[in-house]
């Protein structure tokens, strides 16, 4: 129905922005009705201001009568492309990720729903809620886009009765019926959406003819979310399946009720949906990529993976023109003007670091000293041997008989440079008889030794209890972090499961948990059991350096 051009728009005083224009082919620019029912369309999505709404600055037509409608320029690709694409490297989207679609689309169809006018509600409905339809950009935003099949009941032109207007696959079952539609016709599509993205089909996939996808739609025959593809939080397979009813009464009633329903849901999953949910998708570049995001830890790895010519590429847009043919070529290649986005470089050394190095110049500086001191040559003190005087022999007395005994060999100091000091000890007069009263022996002089400290054993490990047995099985483990930022990777053993948060499915068992830091540094090790059919929540909270558990 329409070309996609980027394209510049002039504002005032040489500013311009770049945006993109849709330009309605001529040989539909030439049917009157068309063209009535283009322009009451698109000026009532112009009123629409949402942040996952691609904005529309302008709708008008050109000097040579070409409509054409200006919007918000988003780099960034479809999710339908986007899928597809992680779909072919093993990939797929986070469950974080996919509550994150869910909610921020149905926060915009939540707008959508309550426009108002002067004398009441519109009552627009978009019709064509899908994966093709949601542009995801490279700072993570989700954009709800071409309103170019959505119609208000307000419109003169309103759609016959049996004409179907919508995209086959997502239809809701009164859609595919052609009655008049609400609200709650774009919630069966989300619901579908979610599905897809999950899953990696549609409900309807499995039947090869359009009359048994039409009759399966209309009947509600097809397989539940959590029978295709099980394993994920139970309160997304809630929303999916209610939003999936076949009578509307049956499902949600506004999109706020959906909206809420996928918060508690993530909220009862232990999953924080934020702008980060849907980081790493696309690059700065708007090209998508699996570096970075959320992603399954069995995922390829790629460095880049090139966009495909489709809608998104230009994709929202604005500027004004007198004439389309001024635009530049349709955007097979579109070009992306945003900066990447780089962490700025951490100042100063961290404290760790510092410690580290105080540490290392003091044993430096006591090496150096010991070198410098010592150590001495050994040194053998003789104590001077003493004077014996013998004393004048009484004329009745006979000569002393002289007993020598050994020296006695001391180590003075065990811990300073070896000493030895060697005592000789006295000489001993044995008198014969008759025996005089001996003399008191002379103390020797014995120096003394500091017991040498005995090196202290060390204290043997308290033994480990071995274990319980695990029952064999497969439960489940979630990792999560408090500043996921702080997080190069999660280390499950020697896999290494991405950033966090991450939910797998594991065999029962002893696990062992690591985390490596930005800063290129591992934490401590976790290290517990797996039981079967039961959820481990691990959370390693990065300002304490320490991991809990539940």
């Amino acid at each position: 129905m329409a070309e996609v051009y980027r394209a510049e728009q002039a504002l005032t005083s040489g500013i311009s922005r770049p945006v993109a224009v849709k330009v309605i082919r001529p040989e539909y620019s030439e049917s009157p009705d068309f063209r009535q029912m283009f322009l009451d369309e698109a000026r009532t999505a112009c009123t629409l201001a949402h942040p996952n709404i691609a904005h529309i600055y302008e709708v008008g037509e050109t000097d040579d009568g070409l409509l054409y409608m200006a919007m918000e320029l988003v780099p960034g690709e479809t999710l339908a492309t986007i899928n597809r694409t992680m779909r072919d490297h093993a990939e797929r989207f986070s469950d974080e990720a996919l509550f994150a679609i869910g909610i921020w689309t149905a926060g915009a169809l939540e707008a959508v729903h309550a426009l108002r006018v002067e004398d009441g509600t519109v009552n627009l409905v978009h019709r064509d809620v899908s994966p093709h339809n949601l542009l995801l950009s490279s700072s993570g935003s989700l954009k709800l886009i071409d309103f170019g099949i959505a119609k208000a009941a307000t419109n003169r032109n309103l759609t016959m009765p049996g004409v179907t207007k919508g995209k086959a696959g997502y239809f809701s079952p009164e859609q595919a019926m052609g009655k008049k539609l609400d609200g709650r016709s774009d919630l069966f599509s989300l619901g579908v959406t979610l599905y897809k993205l999950a899953s990696g089909s549609t409900p309807f996939d499995d039947f090869k003819t359009h009359a048994d996808r039409h009759a399966a739609l209309v009947r509600g025959q097809w397989q539940r979310l959590e029978a295709v593809y099980p394993g994920m939080p139970p309160g997304f397979y809630e929303v999916v399946d209610k939003a999936l009813q076949v009578k509307p009464e049956d499902r949600y009633q506004t999109a706020r009720e959906m909206r809420e329903a996928l918060e508690k849901g993530a909220f009862e999953a232990g999953l924080r949906v934020g702008q980060s949910s849907l980081l790493g998708y696309v690059d700065s570049e708007g090209e998508i990529t699996a570096a970075g995001g959320s992603r399954s830890p069995s995922a390829v790895t790629l460095d880049k993976i090139g966009s495909s010519p489709s809608l998104a590429r230009a994709t929202s847009a604005t500027g004004s023109m007198r004439r389309a043919a001024s635009a530049s070529q349709p955007a097979l290649a579109p070009e992306h003007h945003t900066e990447k986005v780089q962490k700025p470089p951490q100042r100063g050394l961290p404290v760790k670091l510092l410690a580290a190095a105080f540490v290392s110049a003091v044993i430096i500086g006591v090496m150096g000293v010991v070198l410098l001191t010592g150590p001495t040559k050994k040194t053998v003190v003789t104590e001077p041997r003493p004077e014996v005087v013998k004393p004048p022999d009484p004329p009745v007395k006979p000569k002393p008989v002289v007993v020598a005994q050994p020296p006695v060999v001391v180590v003075v100091d065990a811990g300073a440079p070896e000493v030895v000091a060697v005592v000789e000890p006295e000489r001993v007069v044995k008198p014969a008889q008759p025996k005089p009263k001996p003399k008191p022996p002379r103390p020797e002089v014995v120096a003394k030794v500091p017991e040498k400290a005995k090196p202290e054993k060390p204290e043997k490990p308290p033994e480990e209890a071995a274990p319980a047995a695990i029952p064999a099985g497969q439960g489940k483990l979630r990792i999560g972090a408090t500043d996921t930022d702080a997080i190069a990777g999660i280390f499950v053993g020697a896999e290494d499961w991405g950033t966090p948060p991450v939910d797998r499915r594991v065999s029962s068992g002893q696990y062992v948990v690591t985390v490596k830091l930005s800063n290129g540094q591992r934490s401590t090790a976790w290290k517990g059991p797996v039981y079967p059919d039961k959820t481990t929540v691990l959370m390693y909270d990065v300002a304490n350096s320490r991991w809990s558990a539940k």
